[in-house]
């Protein structure tokens, strides 16, 4: 069993305006603005999904996990995922 160190340095800037995906709600969509991951090989997984900057999503369902829709495809992502994924709301929707 590993223990998690807290990561020292400079806080975490959050742009004015934008949430993590969780905190939208099923029916809810938003632009992506940001992705807050440190592990390369899954910022770089989402991306390639789709997951990118300016991009539009809706989520679709919360639990057990979250399934978003971006353009005409569904992805389903764990929370974890879904907290790290910055999102600015669409009040036009």
């Amino acid at each position: 069993m590993r223990k998690r160190h807290r990561q020292h340095g400079r806080p975490e800037t959050i742009p004015e305006g934008t949430l993590p995906l969780t905190a939208l709600h099923v029916g809810e969509a938003g632009f992506v603005r940001d992705l807050h991951l440190h592990d390369h090989a899954t910022a770089q997984k989402l991306l390639a999904l789709g997951i990118v900057p300016g991009a539009r999503l809706k989520v679709v369902q919360r639990f057990p996990a979250y399934v978003i829709t971006i353009g005409f495809t569904q992805i389903a992502i764990d929370h974890h995922l879904a907290r790290a994924i910055r999102v600015e709301p669409d009040t036009e929707s």
